[in-house]
Order: C-alpha cells, then sequence, then structure tokens
C-alpha cells in the first residue's frame, strides 16, 4: 500500500479548510472532465459519523468554489460518507480513521486491531494488549470494522 495523501493536489488545498469547518476530513477525491462537466466526487469522515445533512451542508458550501476553479463549467458534485466496512485505499487514511477498528491483510493473513497512529511509512495498530508497528509495504489490504 502507498501513502500518496493530497499534498498537492490544488483542488484539495481549495476545499479541505471549508470540509475543516465542518469537523470533517476529505478520506478521498476524485475529479474528471466528461466532456464538458466536470465529475466531483468527495468521501468525507467525521468522529461520531457524518450524517446527509452535513453532506448537503458541505456540498453547498464547497460547489462554488469548485465551479470558479474549473472556470465556471457545468460541475456535478457527489458528497457522500465513508460508509460501513471501508476498504482504505491509500495509506493516508490510517491517519484519518484514528482510534477506529481495522482489518489488516499480512502475509495472507487477517489480523485485527484498532489503528493507534501512522506516518508516511507505518502504522501502529493495537490488537488486544499488544501494538504492533508495520510497513505499508508489507500491508496487501485494510478494512474498517
Amino acid at each position: 500500500m502507498k501513502y500518496s495523501g493530497y499534498d498537492e493536489n490544488e483542488l484539495f488545498t481549495i476545499i479541505n479548510p471549508v470540509c475543516q469547518g465542518f469537523n470533517a476530513e476529505i478520506v478521498q477525491l476524485n475529479s474528471t472532465v466528461i466532456r464538458t462537466t466536470m465529475q466531483v466526487r468527495i468521501v468525507l469522515y467525521k468522529k461520531g459519523g457524518i450524517n446527509i445533512n452535513t453532506c448537503s451542508e458541505i456540498s453547498r458550501a464547497v460547489l462554488p468554489r469548485i465551479e470558479i476553479w474549473a472556470d465556471n463549467r457545468d460541475v456535478n458534485l457527489e458528497v457522500s460518507s465513508p460508509g460501513i466496512g471501508r476498504t482504505l485505499k491509500d495509506a493516508y487514511e490510517f491517519n484519518i480513521f484514528k482510534d477506529e477498528s481495522i482489518n489488516i491483510l499480512i502475509d495472507n493473513e487477517w489480523l485485527n486491531g484498532k489503528i493507534i497512529s501512522s506516518d508516511k511509512n507505518t502504522v501502529t495498530i493495537q490488537s488486544g494488549q499488544d501494538s504492533i508497528e508495520y510497513n505499508f509495504e508489507n500491508i496487501q489490504k485494510a478494512k474498517l470494522n
């Protein structure tokens, strides 16, 4: 698993402060242009859960910023929560889901525990009384419980 993050994504830097104002973290951000329309998909996480009303409020708050960034092109915006049992797609997500229960696949064996901490190279998982640090390059798959 690789750590990509959104450090160099211009759209992320534009909308992230708005999302953080709602105490929400961007888990996933995708944008593509299809003909003349920009398709933007944002997946958000908030401790305690994110509901449809919060997704709607964030959508209304970020849409004008995205439209300006996209040179007033038509924008189709989808804002959602990560859902139950999300498969983590990027090592960047481990930091967002700190303190959450997780299953990770290492050497074709599923291990479960709680995310204690992470950086760009490793994640520390508490399983029972043990805290074990894993390199992201050794994690084959990871899913939230």
